[in-house]
Order: structure tokens, then sequence, then C-alpha cells
């Protein structure tokens, strides 16, 4: 008799069947989202990992998929140091299956594929389920080690940037490639799991680059004339070609505030709440990297950021990073709406922060997670 539930490595036609299953599981909260990836469901994993690993559960009765994870790795700087480390994400398991032994099959299988790996994983705090898992101490789950709170900030982008620049600061041109890669592989390292970029396949057909523009990224010089002393950089990234977020709906009568809270940012400034089933329109900051991680240079380019987006179709420049971290400082000047989450790495061994340098504050990276 053949087996029921298979889980097995994806295959690409089995995209719109995941695009089904994330429509089907909404990230709980008092916003509950959906995180959409058309018109392909892979784009948006291949962003998040630049060596894919991703697996399903196909009930072969049904002829559906009715669970999902990826454990695929990327190269990030620990200890300064780049590693290819694994990140689990894109758990998901159809509400039929909820419940039942589908967490089970799904982590035996990722316990028989890791071995003695560890792995990075972030949790929303809002993700009451999955919070509740982390927890649950079941024996077949690996062992959740936290390892840091995460802030993500998503500044209004309609009201007017007042702020007086003091840095010289422009776009990128391909004649800065190798500046900028100098630069990034000097200050990204200083912060704990900074992901690693090469510059040089950026605008190539690299799946791990899509849809980042080399003229999307800000420098800040020093202003004191020397405009080669690179002292900061950022990046634009509009992920709407393959990553969309929709309001499924509001939770805990956030539905009757909802009117109200619109009439007081339309007054006083701030984002609005769009109504259940629309898009959010938001942009990414990433691949920021400040000399000293001095916060008045990156206002500068949170600034000019602000000032080249007035009178677009965006609603919010979205960055996060550690809790700990002074950048947090510029965000705190703004109109915004803040999301916390749990980094985890997780083992069914030691945990692993042990030969990690806790001296060192983490940078995550929103626009891949």
């Amino acid at each position: 008799m053949s087996q029921r539930y298979v889980i097995r490595p994806t295959v690409p036609e089995d995209s719109q069947a995941l695009l089904d299953l994330l429509s089907d599981t909404p990230q709980e909260g008092s916003i509950q989202l959906n995180f959409e990836r058309q018109p392909n469901y892979f784009y948006a994993t291949y962003i998040g990992t630049s060596d894919p690993d991703l697996w399903v559960m196909e009930d072969t009765q049904e002829k559906i998929i009715v669970g999902a994870f990826s454990i695929g790795k990327r190269n990030v700087f620990i200890n300064g140091v780049p590693q290819a480390v694994r990140y689990a994400s894109d758990l998901r398991i159809h509400r039929s299956q909820q419940g039942g032994r589908a967490l089970y099959r799904m982590f035996k299988h990722y316990k028989e594929q890791t071995k003695d790996e560890w792995m990075q994983t972030v949790i929303l705090e809002e993700n009451k389920a999955s919070m509740d898992t982390v927890s649950s101490g079941r024996t077949v789950l690996p062992t959740y080690y936290p390892a840091g709170r995460y802030r993500t900030n998503m500044i209004d982008l309609r009201r007017t940037e007042k702020r007086k620049i003091k840095h010289y600061v422009r776009r990128a041109t391909a004649d800065d490639v190798v500046i900028m890669q100098a630069f990034f592989d000097k200050e990204a390292r200083k912060k704990q799991f900074y992901p690693c970029y090469d510059f040089s396949l950026i605008g190539t057909d690299n799946d791990y680059y899509r849809d980042i523009r080399l003229s999307d990224f800000f420098l800040a010089f020093e202003s004191n004339g020397d405009r080669q002393n690179l002292i900061g950089m950022t990046g634009l990234w509009d992920q709407k070609n393959f990553k969309q977020t929709r309001i499924a709906g509001y939770a805990n009568g956030m539905q009757y505030i909802r009117p109200f809270y619109n009439l007081y940012t339309k007054i006083f400034g701030g984002l609005s709440l769009p109504p259940a089933g629309a898009l959010t329109s938001y942009l990414y900051l990433h691949s920021t990297v400040i000399a000293n991680n001095e916060p008045e240079t990156f206002a500068d380019l949170v600034a000019f950021a602000r000032r080249e987006l007035k009178n677009t179709r965006y609603d919010a420049l979205v960055f996060g990073f550690d809790v700990n971290d002074p950048l947090h400082a510029v965000a705190d000047k703004y109109k915004k709406v803040e999301l916390f989450s749990r980094h985890f790495l997780t083992s069914y061994g030691e945990d692993p922060a042990s030969e990690l340098d806790s001296d060192r504050i983490m940078y995550l990276e929103t626009s891949r997670l």
C-alpha cells in the first residue's frame, strides 16, 4: 500500500500549490496578514537563501500539498567571518492538518536533513501559534535558543521631510561598485549574522539579487569635501513584482477602531490602516552599513530617501535592526508602526551561542526574512 503523505524536495511545478497553501495560512495578530508571492512562489524564497533547500508534504490521495518548510543556506558574517548558515523559514501547515501529525512528520524529516547543523529562524511575536510551538517542548522539535529581539520600523512617507542633510549623499553608479564592496565588507562584518553581498551580481539574472538596482543605492560621504571617503550606504528595494503583503483582516476589535485611527493619521500624520483585502505599498531599505554605526549618517540617508520618494505610490519605508542597535534612534523621529520578532538559533544539540561573540549586535536584513 502506498504511503499517503510524502515529504519530498520541491519541483518548479509546485509553485501554484504552494501559493494556495500560503493563502490558506495567514499570519495571525491584531492585523492579519497574507504574505503572497505572485506570480511564482519560488522567487521570494530565492532572495531569502542563496542555496535553497525547500520541502513539501504532499497528500498523495487528495493530490494537494498540505505542508512546506525551507532550510536553505546563505552566507552570513559569523564573528566577522563569512559562513554558510541555514535559515529555517516558510513553515506552513494546511488548516486541515493543523493539530494532527503533520508537524511531527515534517520535523522528523527536518532533523534527518540538518543532523548536527544549527540554523537561524525568526518568528513574529504576534504569531501566537508559532511562539507556542517553540515553547511546547515536543521531543521531535529542535531546541529554540533565544538569540535576540528584532524590531522592524515602517515609517510614514507622506509627511514632508524636514531634516537638513549634513553629509554629501547621492545615488550610486556602476563606477562605485568597488568602493561599495570594500566598505560593505569592512562594516557589515562588525554585526552578527549580516548576510554577505556580492555587488557585482546586482543587475544580473542571479535570483538572490532579483529586482535590486544599483541606482537605488544611496551613498553618504564626508561633509568636509572629501567625496571619496564613503561613510554610509543603504539601498531601496521594491519587491512588489514577486512578494506582496495583503491585509487579510483585523482582529480584537481593530476593524471597528480602524476608521477613527485613520482619521487621526490624516490629521496628525502616520500610517493609515488599509481595508481588508488591500495590498500594502511599502518599500524596503536594505544593505544598510554605516561607519561606526553612527545614527547621524543614517539619518541623512533616510532623509535623502524620503525626499527621493516624495509623491510616489509608496506609503512607507521599512527597515529593521536588533532592538539594541542605536540606529533605531533615526526611526524614532518619524511617525511609524513597529513590529517585533524573536530571533532563535535552533539545534538538536548544544546552544550554538557559545561559539558567538556576544558583544556584536545582530543584523538580520528585514527584506530577506
